[in-house]
């Protein structure tokens, strides 16, 4: 499974916290990007993530009870199974990688030296996408894709459907969305 298989399907990423899992599971957003969970709800809840019919990521910045070394992620893929994780930590996307899982490398964009050293990093890094936030800045989508080849997902912000309608026509791969009402909103490839 790769990023863009699994973006064919839809667009919407739904982004949410462990207590709105199921919820999310059965929405048609493509992906889940599970953030503000705790390790131990993880393990209670490991046989739903690793069986999921959506890929799973797991948000390990956000994480309760686990830290971001390269044994924690030896530690998910052998009994957490997601399909892969979120973080802003280039170290940890090289970890996940050698564990074989996914990655989407979260990074915040506030101005032009972030920009600079958004794609120093990407190119350096190799994350299997890359969730730019705000997600409401998409007239910058355009230049990123001309230095990197990475899907892109904005998120962050993002409050309607005539802004992620926006995101889309400006050329973003997905956008994520933590409005559990927007989650079934399907995108046109």
């Amino acid at each position: 499974m790769d990023m863009q298989s699994i973006l064919k399907t839809n667009r919407i990423i739904a982004a949410t916290e462990q207590e709105r899992l199921k919820e999310a599971m059965e929405s048609s957003a493509c992906a889940i990007l599970l953030m503000y969970g705790k390790l131990t709800r993880l393990m209670e809840e490991a046989s739903v993530i690793g069986q999921s019919s959506k890929p799973i990521f797991l948000h390990t910045d956000l994480m309760n009870g686990l830290s971001n070394d390269k044994e924690s992620f030896r530690f998910l893929s052998t009994y957490i199974k997601p399909t892969g994780i979120v973080t802003t930590k280039g170290p940890m996307i090289r970890a996940a990688k050698k564990e074989g899982m996914l990655t989407i490398q979260r990074v915040f964009l506030i101005d032009t030296t972030s920009l600079t050293i958004t794609i120093k990093n990407v190119l350096e890094n190799q994350p299997d996408a890359i969730e730019i936030m705000p997600g409401i800045a998409p007239s910058i989508i355009s230049f990123i894709k001309e230095h990197l080849p990475q899907p892109i997902i904005l998120g962050g912000l993002i409050w309607n459907l005539q802004q992620v309608k926006e995101a889309l026509e400006y050329g973003a791969d997905a956008v994520s969305l933590s409005k559990s009402k927007m989650w079934n909103h399907m995108t046109e490839q």
